[in-house]
């Protein structure tokens, strides 16, 4: 597999640590955690703590050829967990708000074929950024634009969401904000969304109530949360998104693909980080399931 993902890198600083993420490095970091080869499109700051993301993400084996230095510092979100539950503020401007790919970049993206293209919206809240993701949209040769809502405060607006909703083939969004984009685009349903703007798989995440995926000419399938306990929800609906891109890019079986990201996202909740290690177990399970 070969994905390709746009957007924020952000340092996620609590009381007592600081954790590398950001959604595109979530999911990509997770592909590579699979098996499967990942870049990013993003930037960091010319600062001691860019220098440190760059060395973790060639740690992670995601590829850094689209990465970019910044005058802005590099990105950071202060997260305040409640019940495991995390809320954000970010610093601002960020190195992400200023993500700009050169000539020669913008060459690389178009003449490679990508299984995946992965984007939000939370790192087009800024012109800079916003305008690079469209160049990127109007030249990247994907498989399946995948368009992980991921509101943020009030960094969107019905502009950004119809615009991406327009682009993508797969979106992922959580019950809160599936009710926040029916009301702003006046739609009905996810269904109707899907109709409108032409998506072929939708996957509803409900938290503690699993997992709901639609497929067009489909039935609906859904899949429970397992009952684990909850440690860091942070990067868990990042680990289903790149399990369900990974297996559904390699089997093209929406419903073994969406067990497996449940499986992992499962997993992701009852440790630490956005990204731990994998035991032996986790990957047995992931890799025998069917």
């Amino acid at each position: 597999m070969k994905a390709l993902a746009f957007g924020e890198i952000i340092w996620d600083t609590y009381s007592d640590r600081e954790t590398l993420g950001g959604a595109p490095l979530n999911v990509t970091g997770h592909i590579c955690r699979l098996g499967g080869k990942a870049a990013v499109i993003s930037a960091v700051g010319n600062d001691k703590t860019g220098k440190e993301t760059i060395r973790r993400l060639c740690e992670l084996e995601i590829c850094t050829s689209y990465m970019t230095i910044s005058e802005n510092p590099t990105g950071r979100a202060f997260v305040t967990l409640d019940n495991g539950i995390p809320s954000y503020t970010f610093n601002c401007p960020a190195a992400w708000d200023d993500i700009r790919l050169s000539d020669e970049q913008l060459s690389r993206v178009r003449n490679r074929v990508w299984d995946v293209f992965i984007f939000g919206t939370l790192a087009q809240r800024a012109e800079v950024s916003r305008s690079s993701l469209h160049h990127v949209l109007d030249s990247v040769r994907a498989k399946e634009i995948f368009f992980d809502v991921n509101l943020r405060l009030s960094y969107y607006s019905r502009e950004i969401l119809e615009y991406s909703l327009g682009k993508a083939t797969i979106v992922k969004m959580n019950d809160e904000e599936v009710d926040v984009i029916t009301k702003l685009l006046g739609a009905k349903s996810v269904e109707d969304i899907m109709e409108r703007y032409d998506i072929h798989i939708a996957i509803t995440t409900y938290g503690k109530n699993g997992t709901v995926v639609h497929e067009k000419g489909c039935k609906d399938i859904h899949v429970p949360a397992g009952n684990v306990p909850v440690v860091d929800t942070v990067g868990a609906g990042d680990s289903l998104s790149a399990a369900f891109l990974y297996f559904y890019t390699a089997e093209r079986n929406t419903e073994i693909a969406i067990r497996k990201a449940s499986l992992l996202a499962d997993y992701v909740v009852g440790e630490r980080g956005a990204i731990p290690e994998y035991t032996e177990e986790i990957r047995e399970k992931l890799f025998s399931l069917c």
